[in-house]
């Protein structure tokens, strides 16, 4: 078992454990740190229909990358990232759009990696349109989600985010 995977003794490396699916049963509209974002967002819904499950800790137990949803053309607003630590819902990452952003966020995992999305708009680019995306790349440092790399990449003209 390598370092650091979260394995527990006596098990084997292809098992998973019994709590492995655990997360997908919380409500997380109810839970605290839900309403408290909310709150300070001003707006929002919690969207558990695009909530994306992935092992993001190394430990074999999904973790719930729960969006906050505008209703509107603006998309995501929010993530919250949870795990659970001893059965209860933990916040390990909160991600928010900032106010004065005319794009929203996209999560997505590649191979266990957590990765953010969102536009970048220069001066003359229309609401549409970035010019350019912001690409986080997230790692898990045993207790949190902290920010691996940042990337800009150039969009292709006419390319819609």
């Amino acid at each position: 078992m390598a370092c650091g995977s979260g394995g527990e003794r006596g098990s084997s490396a292809g098992s998973l454990p019994g709590d492995a699916t655990a997360i997908r049963s919380v409500d997380f509209e109810a839970l605290p740190a839900a309403r408290t974002l909310l709150d300070q967002l001003g707006s929002g819904n919690v969207d558990k229909a695009s909530t994306l499950y992935a092992d993001l800790t190394g430990d074999r137990r999904e973790e719930a990358i729960v969006p906050v949803t505008s209703q509107g053309t603006l998309g995501n607003i929010a993530y919250l990232v949870l795990r659970l630590d001893s059965g209860k819902p933990e916040v390990v990452l909160t991600r928010t759009v900032d106010k004065s952003s005319a794009s929203g966020l996209q999560m997505s995992v590649d191979a266990g990696v957590l990765q953010e999305t969102r536009g970048v708009y220069g001066p003359e680019d229309p609401f549409c349109c970035p010019s350019q995306l912001r690409e986080t790349r997230f790692q898990w440092d045993g207790s949190r989600l902290q920010v691996e790399t940042e990337t800009l990449v150039q969009q292709p003209p006419g390319a819609k985010n």
